[in-house]
């Protein structure tokens, strides 16, 4: 990696895409270990460790930053805005006159409802509370990722952002508090100096972030993903290079969706003093895991890249004996 990246302001645009941490509704699959409350606890926590991860990051201070939550409701609204405001981050409601101001400088988060299936349909009820579950439940994640993508784009030409040459968008999702900080960096560079996407799969066959350079056709490129399938992240390359779109491979990111996951969070979180993380082994497993051997596809390790250290989610896991307290 550049050594330029930790120095200057990147540009582009992070895009989270995050679902309310309800009881009962949020990360269900961790019920059994944590229990309703406790599953939707931890979901908050790394979501939380998310948004701070990226918000303290300098390399990204004049990045655009965009939260889509779902369920795209009144109480969904209210509960990302509660969740940002108890981390003291500043929130951008008036979208348009926000950026049209010339002194936008990214420090604060744009909140965006999740486009809803019901509304893809024509269902005028969609923004209803009634509809919130159907966000949440939802296979149709490539249409709400295409929509993103455009409405993001747009927000890019507004104001001061419309002179940023940077219009590459990254989607990062709440599922891995353990943010590879390079990796985001440099896709957003990657993808805005030399037009390649650039993708870390995630350890369940899926991928944990996804920046996409502005050539990328919106209503292309997430339309051919098996989604929630073992195949989602080879399905996904892909449908970029269908399109024209060559791809570089970060390292593996870790999601969070079963209690073993959990276990070997606890586990990556515990102190050791000997525990080093071995970027270079890392990305070659996530390179495997694809067994793709497009020419349209490289692998690009970000030296010396380290993940974010998830304290909301480590304090979480501390507060239900997951870690032990003296840890």
């Amino acid at each position: 990696m550049d050594a330029a990246i930790t120095d200057e302001c990147v540009g582009g645009a992070i895009v989270v895409f995050a679902k309310c941490p309800i009881a009962g509704a949020s990360k269900t699959r961790l019920a059994p270990l944590l229990g309703d409350d406790g599953a939707a606890a931890l979901a908050r926590a790394m979501l939380s460790d998310v948004l701070v991860s990226i918000s303290g990051y300098p390399p990204l201070r004049n990045t655009l930053k965009v939260l889509v939550y779902a369920p795209g409701t009144a109480p969904g609204e209210a509960q990302m805005t509660a969740i940002l405001q108890a981390l003291q981050f500043p929130i951008h409601k008036g979208v348009t006159t926000t950026l049209e101001n010339e002194g936008f400088d990214g420090s604060g988060w744009v909140l965006l409802p999740m486009k809803s299936s019901s509304a893809a349909n024509g269902n005028k009820e969609a923004q209803s509370e009634g509809a919130s579950k159907s966000d949440l439940t939802s296979s149709s994640l490539g249409d709400k990722l295409a929509d993103a993508l455009v409405r993001v784009r747009g927000l890019l030409a507004k104001g001061s952002l419309r002179n940023n040459p940077n219009k590459a968008v990254l989607f990062l999702g709440m599922d891995a508090p353990e943010l590879p900080l390079e990796e985001i960096a440099h896709g957003l560079q990657l993808s805005s100096g030399n037009g390649k996407a650039h993708m870390c799969p995630a350890n369940d066959g899926g991928y944990g972030l996804l920046s996409v350079p502005k050539h990328a056709p919106s209503d292309e490129i997430f339309s051919s993903v098996r989604w929630s399938d073992p195949l989602t992240a080879v399905s996904q390359l892909k449908a970029l290079t269908d399109n024209g779109v060559d791809v570089s491979i970060g390292k593996l990111m870790y999601d969070i969706d079963e209690p073993a996951d959990v276990q070997e969070l606890a586990k990556r979180l515990a102190p050791h003093p000997n525990k080093q993380s071995n970027i270079a082994t890392e990305v070659q497993t996530a390179k495997d895991a694809l067994a793709t051997q497009s020419s349209g596809i490289s692998t690009i390790c970000p030296a010396g890249a380290q993940r974010s250290i998830p304290h909301h989610t480590r304090k979480a896991l501390v507060d239900m004996n997951i870690i032990a307290n003296d840890c």
